[in-house]
């Protein structure tokens, strides 16, 4: 399965260009060579505004004229850079305006990472490629920090995936035996992954950071994890490819050779559930949207093949098949959600009658309820651009909101039902179900914040024209009200604001309503993002707070939140937004009176300000796994940080 060939080296190779010095934000954010022009060959080809910003780790740096003088920002297709240095010209309101706009674009904040196959290749073959007459041995203590997280049997890698991915992402039955432990090998690996499964699992097990790195951030180390990722996750993709040829559709049997990678888990669904695990690893980690909804509707369309959406039967593989079917049902939604397109499927299809595993039905409508909420802001965007007036989109948002509102209500009465009483080793699937009820919290605040955007921000000078001079784009992300924040409250006038007077949008709430409900909703993605629980690989009673990764490091333990780390975007768009608007506020009144400073105020751009360093700590902890999801991270950090010094 792992056999490899090293690349052929042509007869007479190009030289390369060295380096340039200097990079553009568009070929820093895709990882490209930039030539280091004043307007750089890649951003003349895709039709982006070439800028370059001073760099913390010195060297020199262009002008920023160039900038000043282009064309606006790409809020659509510009996703995964860092932020631009505004000047304080007249379009710095504009350009800011814009840059906040594209924060809540599809993908946006994604980075995107690649690497070419010889280097993984090369990278592999060091490590498994055998030596002649030389057995397994340990391993050095010196070597230790070039460990990654590899198992030494298939055991060992169902056990690693309910300690790490389980409790985010429960695709699999419960486990067989308690408790699970997390055992990484220290010496060289004399098992191999056969099984698509296995594979794919092994290809997110393998970015989580050794128990023994020290320093799990080192370039180096980072880049040793990305390749014995992508070589699972090929070699997955291939074993997919095998079994899909040896499946008899006739009795659904699969004649491989190899043994069940879970007891209850058939070998003909271990396919589909590579395809699962494979499309949020092209999300989380390769930040590839586009694959990933094509691994996630493979893996929907593989799974109708055989009748999962159907499947009544009640024997021991009931359960793998009722988990495989939503999963994988709530994965190809949230490759539609993030990509900000209809779903290739009807999602309320009569005849998807599949039971639901128990727990899973308030996860379920909140994922169906945000991608509604997509299609209604794609029309309502459709609708804005056209200039056309649509008497239905006041129903249909007062519909949305008393929806996700009942949802919420459902989530906090689930969640506040009796706890079952505390063993002293906790099944990953108590946390997996619990963790499921914050998610779709998650996602139904993150739906309710995509539903009143549009109307909360009204009343941003340039807004409408940003939001709509680059076409529709939808927010793609997933996503309760708390209290009313007496600071969110006097932070704007209580009467409804009037929509712009080109707009033929009629909503049925006023800018400062819908304003505090993404002002609520930003506050508890945050906070409920924060308080998901880390995994517990060594079945620690009670689990150290915080959870580091060892003893030799202050390194948190990662949370494998593989396809709703977007939320987190969504949150920071609306939370800098809303500094947007209170700073202008501020600026009114210090122009007509002594009430800039007023405590309110001050109350409300503080908190706003706490959340978002919040917000960066926990997608910093993901990021240290995922890659793709560092550009989320880096994207907010960074305007933050500009929010603070404008």
């Amino acid at each position: 399965m792992f056999t490899t060939t090293a690349p052929v080296e042509p007869d007479n190779p190009p030289s390369r260009r060295p380096p340039v010095r200097v990079a553009c934000l568009s070929c820093r954010a895709s990882r490209i060579r930039c030539d280091g022009q004043s307007a750089c060959s890649n951003c003349i080809a895709k039709g982006h505004t070439c800028v370059y910003i001073p760099s913390r780790r010195g060297g020199p740096r262009y002008s920023r004229k160039t900038a000043n003088t282009a064309g606006s920002f790409d809020g659509k297709r510009k996703c995964g850079g860092g932020l631009e240095e505004l000047t304080s010209s007249n379009s710095d309101g504009d350009e800011w305006v814009s840059h906040l706009v594209g924060m809540s674009g599809p993908g946006a904040g994604l980075r995107s990472i690649d690497t070419p196959m010889e280097e993984i290749e090369s990278i592999f073959d060091s490590v498994f490629a055998p030596i002649p007459g030389e057995a397994a041995h340990e391993l050095d203590r010196s070597l230790a920090s070039d460990l990654v997280q590899l198992y030494g049997s298939d055991e060992d890698v169902l056990d690693a995936y309910y300690v790490f991915i389980h409790p985010y992402h429960p695709i699999l039955p419960p486990p067989e035996r308690l408790p699970v432990y997390n055992r990484p090998l220290s010496q060289w690996p004399e098992f191999r992954p056969s099984g698509p499964l296995s594979l794919a699992i092994s290809a997110l097990l393998v970015l989580i950071p050794h128990p023994n790195e020290s320093d799990p951030l080192r370039a180096e180390y980072v880049k040793l994890r990305r390749g014995f990722a992508q070589s699972f996750a090929r070699d997955a993709l291939n074993a997919v490819e095998l079994d899909s040829s040896l499946l008899n559709p006739s009795n659904n049997a699969l004649s491989a050779d190899r043994a069940q990678f879970h007891p209850k888990v058939p070998l003909h669904l271990e396919g589909i559930l590579a395809l699962n695990f494979l499309s949020v690893y092209e999300y989380a980690q390769r930040g590839n949207l586009c694959t990933m909804a094509d691994r996630a509707n493979e893996a929907l369309t593989s799974a109708m093949k055989l009748s999962l959406h159907e499947s009544l039967e009640e024997d021991e593989y009931a359960e793998a098949r009722r988990r495989t079917w939503w999963m994988t049902y709530m994965v190809a939604c949230q490759a539609a959600i993030v990509n900000s397109m209809p779903a290739t499927f009807d999602p309320f299809d009569p005849h998807f009658v599949t039971p639901l595993p128990e727990g899973w039905k308030v996860p379920l409508e909140a994922q169906q309820t945000l991608l509604e909420t997509v299609a209604f802001m794609t029309d309502l965007e459709q609708t804005k651009a056209s200039g056309q007036s649509d008497s239905g989109i006041r129903e249909r948002m007062l519909s949305l909101d008393c929806q996700i509102g009942s949802l919420l209500f459902r989530c906090r009465d689930t969640r506040s039902a009796p706890k079952i009483a505390p063993t002293r080793v906790e099944s990953p699937e108590v946390a997996a179900s619990q963790i499921m009820i914050t998610i779709a919290e998650i996602r139904l605040h993150t739906a309710r914040i995509k539903a009143h955007r549009l109307c909360a921000f009204q009343d941003i000078p340039s807004f409408h024209q940003r939001q709509y001079e680059f076409g529709p784009s939808p927010t793609v992300s997933e996503s309760k009200s708390q209290p009313e924040s007496p600071s969110a409250s006097r932070a704007e006038s209580s009467q409804p604001s009037t929509p712009s007077s080109s707009s033929p949008l009629h909503f049925p709430f006023s800018s400062h309503e819908s304003s505090k409900i993404c002002f609520h909703g930003a506050l508890n993605i945050v906070t409920l993002l924060n308080n998901l629980p880390f995994p517990n690989p060594t079945n620690e009673i009670p689990l150290n707070s915080p959870p580091y990764l060892s003893q030799a490091t202050r390194v948190e333990i990662p949370r494998s939140i593989l396809t709703f780390a977007c939320c987190g975007m969504q949150s920071g768009y609306v939370m800098l937004m809303l500094c947007l608007k209170a700073r202008a506020l501020r600026d009114r009144r210090m122009e007509g009176s002594n009430f800039a400073n007023t405590p309110s105020l001050t109350a409300l751009l503080n908190e706003l300000h706490q959340s978002l360093r919040l917000l960066v700590k926990c997608l910093n902890n993901c990021a240290l796994a995922f890659e793709a999801l560092s550009g989320m991270r880096d994207r907010i950090a960074q305007a933050m940080e500009q929010e603070l010094q404008r």
